[in-house]
């Protein structure tokens, strides 16, 4: 017997695994508010601060394979609750180490064990809700995690002045503890009733019939492809924009106004964490997630290329931010792609590779956009000019130029 209703249960359940990724994202970004503290205690330089804090995402990016598999074949409560352990150990760990090389093996550890927990809590929400409302439950998830990272910089500090960041750490450590607990009394593996035979419309662009999920096709492996790519092209925004290079980018534009700057950059990730439900949703209700992928995938280059070259106020381009976070927000509808595709046993491996994907714009571009702008300005970025950022974020516009291709290539097929 199955269900296609919605469950309180269900949306309970997966938002408590849900919080394990807002705990996840806020201690990814830790380092960056403790930078200061950090170079005191172990000695470092810039560049040493560049590795701990890479640390984290380096091990994750490795471990999104080894974590999907652990994801697809354990249960999902267990799993959990182990990861959750093990990254309290690791905060823990972090806290009392007493060298770099210490330090940066704690944040690796963190990443190795946190590797499945984004693709089990999405698994939890494929099993909890019909396969319909996947597209909405993954932006939810999704707009977890943004939170996490977005909450950090606002409560890690005031625990720093009272605490120290060692304390910071360790009470972080306590609520990876209670989480773990929270996670063993309320999260449940599977419903006491089927959602599995639950529908998804037009999983087949083109084709006006729904396709039942237990006759799922094998893998296209180059629908894959494309997904993996879409998702690239539209969450290199956010981790590189947003993530590094904006507020450089905006002090040379607004000098003097470096607290405004760093709000109008926060707005894209607002965006993105509220775009991301709100456009699996309007999925749902469009019967077709590539058509609204093809609309995010016209409006980000467009919004972007706003964003870098209209040379308007501050409120525009705020308002700019937000909007162009709000379209790039739809790099998770790859996930709902994806899941719609894979075979039922290889869906936590599969999804583990679209997030790993995504996860690679950041690196990539970011060193890219470095690298383009170290050619250009030889006396340092305080050298360079609005024109040479401008420049240096064109790979980044065709990041999102190609996600508009994949897009409309998904869409013919």
């Amino acid at each position: 017997m199955a269900t296609s209703s919605i469950s309180l249960r269900g949306i309970f359940i997966c938002s408590i695994a849900a919080l394990f990724c807002s705990y996840q994202f806020l201690l990814q970004g830790a380092p960056s508010v403790m930078v200061p503290q950090l170079m005191s205690a172990f000695d470092l330089d810039v560049a040493d601060i560049g590795w701990l804090t890479s640390s984290f995402l380096c091990f994750y990016l490795l471990f999104q394979v080894p974590g999907g598999y652990l994801a697809d074949r354990c249960n999902a409560r267990l799993l959990l609750v182990v990861c959750s352990v093990l990254m309290a150990v690791g905060c823990y760990w972090f806290s009392v180490s007493g060298s770099m090389l210490s330090a940066s093996a704690s944040r690796a550890f963190m990443g190795v064990v946190t590797s499945p927990v984004i693709v089990v809590c999405m698994t939890l929400a494929s099993r909890w809700f019909p396969e319909r409302y996947f597209p909405t439950l993954a932006g939810a998830i999704e707009a977890f995690a943004l939170a996490g990272g977005g909450l950090g910089p606002l409560i890690l500090p005031n625990i720093m002045e009272a605490y120290g960041w060692q304390g910071a750490m360790q009470a972080a450590a306590i609520f990876g503890v209670v989480l773990a607990g929270m996670i063993a009394i309320f999260v449940k593996s599977t419903p006491p009733v089927s959602v599995s035979d639950a529908k998804l419309h037009e999983v087949t662009c083109g084709s006006g019939s729904e396709i039942n999920v237990n006759n799922k096709l094998p893998l296209d492996r180059v629908t894959l492809t494309l997904c993996c790519l879409y998702g690239f092209g539209l969450f290199a925004v956010i981790t590189s924009f947003g993530g590094l290079w904006g507020i450089p980018f905006f002090y040379q534009r607004f000098p003097g106004e470096q607290e405004a700057v760093a709000d109008m950059v926060a707005l894209i990730f607002i965006g993105a964490a509220i775009g991301a439900p709100l456009l699996g949703w309007l999925a749902c209700v469009a019967g077709s997630i590539r058509k609204v992928m093809v609309v995010c995938a016209i409006a980000s280059p467009v919004l972007f290329s706003l964003l870098i070259f209209c040379p308007c106020s501050m409120i525009v381009l705020a308002m700019i931010c937000f909007m162009a976070g709000i379209s790039s927000g739809g790099y998770m509808l790859a996930f709902s792609v994806v899941k719609s595709i894979s075979p039922p046993e290889r869906v936590g491996i599969l999804l583990a590779v679209t997030n790993g994907s995504m996860l690679l714009a950041g690196p990539v571009m970011q060193l890219l956009i470095g690298f383009i702008l170290e050619g250009i300005g030889h006396d340092g970025l305080s050298a360079l000019s609005i024109q040479d950022y401008q420049l240096a974020f064109v790979p980044l516009l065709l990041c999102q130029l190609m996600a508009l291709i994949v897009a409309i290539c998904l869409k013919k097929q």
